[in-house]
């Protein structure tokens, strides 16, 4: 998986660069309200965050990319895959400034055509809390289906479900 482009994105591998404006998205206790555990994050927290998506690219040749506005060239937030136990998770999250703009969904509609046509997955999963509308509905609009509510992170999630 390399860069990918759409009509207003660029999405790519994080770079040295993407530090310091991916610090001040992920350490907005409003961007970080429904990611994991739901905890504000430190930049300790998200430095963490970024090692881990590298060290998943480096051992599954697939991982989170940054996604940038083309024209001003700023990040405005990621997304991509990581492993789970039964398959590969679809997560994304996106500065506040970016929400309500369809980013979201041409991201990740960029990044799973890309998957398609790269991996053999037959199936990609994501949770979303069930208080999260709009992600649920990025969700939907991708074709993913809600396919029950399971615990993570110490709290009930939906989990949905993509057949590719």
């Amino acid at each position: 998986m390399s860069e990918i482009v759409t009509d207003r994105l660029e999405i790519r591998r994080f770079q040295e660069a993407d530090v310091e404006q991916y610090i001040k998205i992920m350490t907005n206790p409003a961007v970080t309200k429904f990611l994991g555990d739901g905890k504000d994050l430190t930049e300790g927290d998200v430095k963490k965050k970024l090692a881990r998506f590298k060290k998943v690219w480096d051992e599954h040749g697939f991982g989170v990319f940054a996604v940038i506005e083309s024209t001003s060239k700023d990040i405005i937030g990621h997304c991509g895959f990581l492993p789970m136990k039964d398959g590969r998770e679809l997560l994304y999250a996106f500065g506040s400034f970016a929400w309500g703009k369809g980013y979201a969904t041409e991201a990740c509609r960029a990044i799973l055509e890309d998957a398609k046509n790269q991996f053999e997955w037959t199936e990609i999963y994501a949770i979303a809390y069930p208080q999260n509308k709009p992600s649920i509905a990025v969700l939907n609009k991708l074709g993913f289906l809600n396919i029950r509510s399971e615990e993570y992170f110490g709290h009930m999630l939906e989990e949905f479900l993509l057949k590719i």
